[in-house]
């Protein structure tokens, strides 16, 4: 079972699209998936229930809760195979404050999934996390849980700016806990380019980040600028996996180097 999320503080880079597309193409394939709705605009759970009201089942991850809580927190989603935890719309202002206040809070949500490793491992093959564009104590557990973390980018700065925001704080925590003596890694492996269009501005910007410090680490997948995937994912009717379907193409990607 992996654990895994597109994160970037900057908001509109395709976080939500791309997990959203990625769960069902994964579910096409049979494979059984659990997802977290970390942002509290709830995006991805009103494409996923067909009626969603926000609900406080997520709290139970980010205090110290009972494996039957955990469990009961997960609902079926309209998508064949794929499990939710939905969407609070409080999640920041109250969830977050908690967490905050607590000792070694960062680590609630890993600590939790320890509870039911076993069990989730059993019937889950891939746990995906929707997160929300900016820097709390919620965003970090999640970054601290994760087994992947991949970086969606536009094709000029600001993008790479959203990347830095998160990844230094991220860093200074993991260098903290392995003072402390908690094993922890630098887990954001890869970046994917998004809304890229076949341009000289894009591709000049695109030979700028390959020539930085994320240079080795960017995807050959390159995912265009499409209304036809946005207006997808609006509507949940989604095109049939083909080799031309971008988001099928970055799927096969990620499972040859190992991330799926």
């Amino acid at each position: 079972m992996k654990k895994i999320t597109f994160a970037n503080s900057k908001g509109g880079v395709g976080k939500t699209t791309i997990t959203l597309n990625m769960i069902n193409i994964l579910s096409q394939v049979d494979k059984k998936i659990l997802v977290f709705d970390i942002d509290p605009q709830a995006n991805l759970s009103r494409s996923l229930l067909n009626e969603y009201t926000s609900i406080k089942n997520i709290e139970v991850w980010f205090k110290d809760s009972t494996a039957d809580e955990l469990i009961n927190s997960m609902m079926e989603s309209n998508i064949k195979n794929v499990l939710i935890v939905p969407a609070y719309k409080k999640l920041v202002l109250e969830t977050n404050t908690a967490v905050t206040s607590m000792g070694m809070g960062e680590l609630i949500l890993k600590n939790n999934f320890s509870k039911i490793e076993k069990m989730l491992s059993d019937k889950i093959d891939y746990v995906f996390f929707d997160v929300f564009p900016s820097f709390n104590k919620i965003l970090l557990n999640v970054l601290l849980c994760c087994d992947e973390i991949i970086i969606p980018i536009e094709p000029h700065k600001f993008s790479y700016e959203g990347f830095k925001t998160i990844n230094e704080p991220y860093n200074k925590t993991i260098i903290m806990l392995n003072e402390l003596g908690i094993k922890c890694k630098n887990n954001m492996n890869y970046f994917i380019i998004n809304k890229f269009q076949n341009n000289k501005t894009h591709e000049a910007v695109l030979e700028i980040l390959k020539r930085s410090e994320i240079g080795n680490k960017i995807l050959d997948t390159k995912l265009p600028l499409s209304t036809v995937r946005q207006k997808e994912t609006m509507l949940m009717k989604f095109n049939s996996i083909t080799d031309r379907n971008p988001i099928g193409i970055l799927t096969n990607e990620l499972i040859q180097k190992g991330v799926l």
